[in-house]
């Protein structure tokens, strides 16, 4: 896994399935004209993220040389916020609260890339470089050549685990399961974006 800087910066990570609701919540309860914040109370940083995704790998993470030897560190972007946080009481206020962990997101998150994301996506590789350079309409980046190698070594390595994939069921409402099916929660959100 490529982490940008030290590790330490934290995000808010939410469910994409419960950033719905928070839209529906809005769309319904909402009045108009005001700005509600789409909040967590999940803050995560991002080296802890690397521990949490080797869990899920079924990959050595307790120690810190175990994350370690799974990490690529790299340069931190300019201007990299050390938190990115919002105050989302207005819309708590209207009712809503976020209903998936950030464990079982990052679970269902996995678990649909591990089903999906290849055919989904197709390669995304050079899009997963620290700084991506564009090109005209085409991404160009020295680093593929050594990401993908990286990814080959982890499915090499998860497949002499023997991980498999299993079917994870998601007790999302109705509106949320439309949200899986078109791959949009298989992601987890940042609170602001990039």
């Amino acid at each position: 896994m490529v982490l940008q800087g030290d590790g330490s910066n934290s995000r808010k990570y939410i469910y994409a399935g419960d950033v719905a609701d928070a839209f529906d919540t809005i769309l319904h309860k909402g009045v108009p004209g005001q700005i509600y914040n789409v909040d967590s109370d999940d803050e995560v940083s991002n080296l802890e993220l690397c521990s949490k995704l080797l869990k899920i790998f079924k990959l050595p993470y307790e120690q810190k040389e175990n994350v370690e030897a799974w990490v690529e560190r790299g340069q931190d972007r300019p201007f990299n916020d050390k938190r990115y946080a919002v105050d989302g009481r207005k819309l708590r206020e209207l009712g809503w609260r976020p209903k998936t962990t950030f464990e079982k997101g990052l679970e269902l998150t996995v678990d649909w890339y591990r089903r999906y994301g290849e055919t989904w996506w197709g390669d995304i590789s050079p899009a997963l470089t620290p700084f991506p350079v564009i090109e005209g309409h085409k991404l160009v980046t020295d680093q593929h050549e050594e990401l993908y190698a990286f990814l080959q070594r982890l499915k090499a390595e998860m497949e002499a685990r023997d991980v498999t994939t299993r079917r994870t069921e998601s007790t999302r409402s109705s509106r949320g399961k439309r949200w899986v099916r078109r791959g949009v929660s298989s992601l987890l959100l940042w609170h602001h974006p990039k």
